[in-house]
C-alpha cells in the first residue's frame, strides 16, 4: 500500500507541527545546496522562482521549449482563497470543507486542509510575482463567487486566470535564472528517479530531439508519420517558434547550446518568428 508520509497528529495542527520538526537550512548554507524540480506549470515555476530567490541551486526540467508553455493555462476561472475580504464568515476550514466535498470525498484530507492553510500564502506569492488580479475601485483585491461556493473566495484575473498566474510564475523564474540560481532544461523527459538509501538523490532524463535523431529503439516507436520508423531514424529535425518561442529557439541556437552531452548537433534548423 502507498505510503503517503502524511504527519500524525490533529488534522489542523499535524502540518505546523511537521514545519516546526524539520530540521532549518542556515540562510548562508543554502547554496551548497541543489534542489531539482521537474516541470515548469504554476508549481514547478512558482517553486523553483522561491527556492531560487531563496539561495538555493535549482534546477528545473520541461519537455517543452519554454517554461511558458503549461497545462496550467487552462485553470482560467480563478483560484480560492480564505483570506475572507468580503467578510462572509469564510475560513480556512470552511475552505477545506468545500474542497473535500467538492472532490467527491475522495481526496486525501490531510492535503487538502493543507492546500487550504496556505492558499492565502499562495494569493501574497503570486501577487508579488506580478499576476495582475481584478482589483475594486479602491485598489483592493477583488473576489467573486465560484463553482458553486456559498462565499466569494475566488481571486481571478478576467478570464484568464491561469494564463496570467503562468506569466507571473516565467517571468520570476527567468529573472532567477538571469541571477544565475536556476538552471532550466528544456525538451528533457524524466525516465527514473534516482534513490539512495530510501531517500530521492537525483533523477534520469534525456533530451528528446536528440533521442528522436541519435537514440536507440528499445522497443519505442518514432514521433514521426511512419508509426513502424525506429527511434534513431529521424534525418532531420527542425524547430518553428514563434514570438517568446521564438526568442528562445534563437537564444539557443546562437548561445551555442544546439548539441547534446556527446557534442552532437541536435537542430539542424531553426524557424524564429519573432516582432522586430
Amino acid at each position: 500500500m502507498l505510503d503517503a508520509r502524511v504527519p500524525s497528529g490533529p488534522i489542523q495542527a499535524k502540518w505546523d507541527q511537521r514545519r516546526f520538526d524539520v530540521r532549518l537550512v542556515n540562510p548562508a548554507n543554502r547554496r551548497k545546496y541543489t534542489i531539482i524540480v521537474v516541470g515548469t506549470g504554476l508549481a514547478g515555476a512558482g517553486a523553483a522562482a522561491a527556492l531560487g530567490e531563496l539561495g538555493y541551486n535549482v534546477k528545473a526540467f520541461t519537455y517543452n521549449d519554454s517554461p511558458r508553455r503549461a497545462h496550467s493555462i487552462a485553470a482560467q476561472g480563478g483560484i480560492n482563497a480564505a483570506k475572507n475580504y468580503p467578510n462572509d464568515n469564510d475560513s480556512i476550514f470552511r475552505l477545506f470543507y468545500d474542497t473535500v466535498k467538492g472532490g467527491d470525498f475522495r481526496s486525501r484530507e490531510a492535503n487538502v486542509y493543507r492546500l487550504a492553510q496556505v492558499s492565502n500564502e499562495i494569493i501574497d506569492q503570486t501577487v508579488a510575482q506580478g499576476a495582475p488580479y481584478a482589483r475594486e475601485y479602491g485598489g483592493l483585491l477583488d473576489n467573486r463567487s465560484f463553482g458553486g461556493a456559498q462565499v466569494a473566495r475566488t481571486f481571478y484575473a478576467r478570464g484568464q486566470t491561469g494564463q496570467q498566474l503562468l506569466l507571473a510564475a516565467y517571468q520570476a523564474l527567468e529573472r532567477q535564472v538571469d541571477e544565475g540560481t536556476v538552471e532550466v532544461f528544456s525538451r528533457t523527459e524524466m525516465l527514473e528517479l534516482v534513490t539512495k538509501e530510501g531517500r530521492a538523490a537525483g533523477i534520469v532524463v534525456r533530451d528528446l530531439v536528440s533521442y528522436f535523431k541519435y537514440g536507440s529503439g528499445n522497443g519505442a516507436q518514432s514521433a514521426s508519420t511512419d508509426a513502424a520508423s525506429p527511434i534513431g531514424a529521424v534525418d532531420k529535425a527542425y524547430a518553428w517558434g514563434r514570438s517568446q518561442t521564438g526568442r528562445a529557439l534563437r537564444d539557443f541556437v546562437h548561445g551555442g547550446w544546439n548539441a547534446d552531452a556527446e557534442g552532437r548537433r541536435v537542430l539542424d534548423g531553426v524557424f524564429a518568428h519573432v516582432a522586430g
